[in-house]
């Protein structure tokens, strides 16, 4: 759980990024508006970021890892700064409105159910709707960002996306997987 201060922190933080690498067009954020700053990352605790702000919180520390990760890699697979950021940023803005409180005590009490799906929006992958958002509102996304974005999230039993993912793919995915392990640990004290 973050407190209001760690939601604006990491509100003024996400900002100051988009800002500085011009991530999002003005259409985006408005359509995102706050809702981006308190959405969930996840709907059960048994998860992660199943709490207000957790998404942000969790596109932050894949940024974070993606960069840690680029730092690494051969010169010919090294990526560009802002291309790199901004497909971190969006690959999972399509959890914007996605998730609904769960009214249900009981099923948050019980099973740690934070959070219920949006019956009212059509049913797609996050990574699906996240390029949605970004292409209905005005961002111009290259190939290799559209893979990435997609194909983050897919199974490893997905050879295609597995074996012909591009560097962005790689060091998205490694980045999310790492960004997971480390709120897990940091949720489970």
């Amino acid at each position: 759980m973050l407190s209001k201060e760690q939601i604006e922190t990491n509100k003024a933080l996400f900002q100051q990024t988009l800002q500085g690498y011009d991530l999002f067009t003005p259409e985006l954020e408005e359509f995102l508006g706050e809702d981006l700053y308190t959405a969930p990352a996840t709907t059960t605790t048994s998860m992660h970021g199943a709490f207000p702000g957790g998404l942000v919180n969790h596109l932050l520390s894949v940024t974070k890892h993606a960069n840690t990760i680029n730092k690494g890699m051969l010169e010919c697979h090294k990526l560009e700064q802002r291309t790199m950021v901004q497909t971190c940023f969006l690959h999972q803005i399509g959890k914007v409105k996605l998730f609904k409180f769960n009214e249900s005590e009981w099923h948050r009490t019980n099973l740690g159910k934070m959070y219920e799906y949006n019956e009212d929006i059509v049913s797609m992958t996050v990574g699906e709707r996240s390029v949605f958002y970004a292409l209905n509102y005005g961002v111009k996304l290259t190939e290799t960002q559209t893979q990435a974005i997609l194909n983050w999230d897919k199974s490893d039993d997905d050879k295609a996306s597995r074996y012909y993912t591009e560097p962005l793919g790689v060091i998205l995915r490694a980045a999310n997987d790492i960004a997971v392990l480390e709120q897990k640990c940091i949720q489970n004290g």
